[in-house]
């Protein structure tokens, strides 16, 4: 009886030890799954919380720059005759302007309505509403207006076209405004925690503007003399320094130059050394409907200045403003430069990642029809050779010579 009440007694204690043995084993367990659970939690926040420092202390953006959409009669004869306007920008939308943060160009028609008459020859422009439709299609962020055509159909004209992408796009129209007060709505955008503010200047206009729409419309030089005046300049000082108040980047558009040359004028260097002064950062010029150079000016402020895009959208088979007999403008009329542009903002300094470009070739075919616009490097000896002037001259090797000449290699 003794024996088998010391072997209960015994039991009795191997069965504490077990149960001291499980909850020690339980109480490892919930502290493992406490480990597993919450540790990593912090971690999570920790690391988001270093991610959002990281945002806002290094943030990018990305441009994409193009130079004139210039709608003509043949884009519109091919259209009548059944091509599908669609295609024309396929490529460069997916390959460039959906994959940017902004994308830039220079409307250079005026967008007409019922009233006006559609016309895309005569150096006197008038788009339908169908093209604004197309262009609202692509991937444009910002269209600046100020240019040669912008009162080409008078006030009615300019009206029209702000009308028409306020009213049924998302795209920021630049240059020409509807009254004093919305010039002063000054066009930010504001992409990943960086502001970009865009002003847009023009040195004339094909038709005189009427005295009381002058101050609608963004000009770098005097009404009645046609020059640069000290106060036109005071008066981008005055909207450049607004908009940088505002802004981490400030772009203006300027379309200045001559016509027909690589080169840019007196006047043009003249301007971008005053905005150069002033803390532009970037200018993006047009007008002369090819390309040419560019250049970072370091003098007063860092300022990168591209002379002329050249054109980008364009029709004209045969321009009569170009020196008979003389193919070479004729040819460069054919395609422009598209810049890719990636900028880091660091607290309150910004950096250029990089600043690439390539060449986008305006093709059309021997019969002025089935239009695209081809980046280079996807411009096949087919296209060259089907190309409506290729028997012309405008060949790749054309295309590319003028490339490496007119444009320094660090961009390229």
């Amino acid at each position: 009886m003794l024996f088998f009440n010391k072997g209960r007694d015994n039991l009795s204690k191997k069965k504490l030890k077990l149960k001291k043995k499980f909850r020690i084993i339980l109480l490892l367990i919930i502290l493992i799954v406490i480990v597993v659970l919450i540790i990593p939690k912090n971690n999570k926040e920790e690391i988001k919380e270093k991610v959002k420092t990281t945002q806002v202390v290094n943030n990018s953006i990305t441009l994409t720059m193009v130079g004139d959409l210039l709608f003509e009669s043949p884009f519109y004869k091919a259209i009548e005759n059944g091509y599908d306007e669609n295609i024309y920008f396929e490529e460069v939308n997916n390959t460039y302007f959906k994959k940017d943060d902004i994308t830039i160009a220079n409307m250079e028609v005026p967008i007409g309505n019922d009233n006006l008459k559609v016309s895309g020859d005569g150096y006197s422009f008038c788009a339908p509403k169908s093209i604004g439709e197309l262009v609202a299609k692509q991937s444009f962020e910002v269209l600046a207006t100020a240019n040669n055509h912008l009162y080409d159909r008078s006030i009615e004209g300019l009206k029209s076209t702000l009308n028409f992408f306020n009213k049924n796009t998302k795209i920021k129209t630049v240059g020409t405004y509807t009254s004093e007060t919305d010039r002063k709505n000054y066009r930010i955008i504001e992409k990943n925690n960086i502001k970009v503010g865009f002003l847009a200047y023009t040195y004339g206009t094909n038709q005189k503007i009427d005295n009381e729409y002058r101050s609608i419309v963004g000009r770098y030089t005097d009404y009645d003399t046609k020059k640069i005046s000290e106060s036109s300049k005071a008066i981008i000082k005055e909207e450049v320094e607004a908009i940088k108040k505002k802004s981490d980047i400030v772009i203006v558009i300027m379309h200045w130059g001559n016509e027909f040359t690589y080169e840019p004028n007196s006047e043009q260097k003249e301007m971008a050394a005053y905005l150069n002064e002033l803390g532009v950062n970037i200018i993006m010029g047009s007008h002369s409907h090819c390309i040419q150079p560019m250049e970072w000016i370091e003098k007063e402020n860092k300022t990168l200045v591209i002379y002329s895009l050249g054109n980008f959208v364009s029709a004209d088979n045969d321009l009569d403003r170009t020196a008979p007999g003389n193919e070479t403008f004729d040819n460069a009329y054919q395609f422009g430069l598209l810049v890719n542009i990636k900028i880091t903002k660091d607290k309150n300094n910004i950096k250029y990642d990089y600043v690439k470009t390539n060449i986008v070739v305006n093709y059309y075919d021997t019969k002025e029809n089935n239009y695209e616009l081809v980046p280079f490097d996807k411009y096949t000896d087919e296209l060259e050779k089907t190309h409506y002037r290729y028997s012309k001259g405008l060949t790749k090797d054309f295309i590319n010579n003028t490339y490496t000449k007119v444009i320094n290699e660090q961009f390229r």
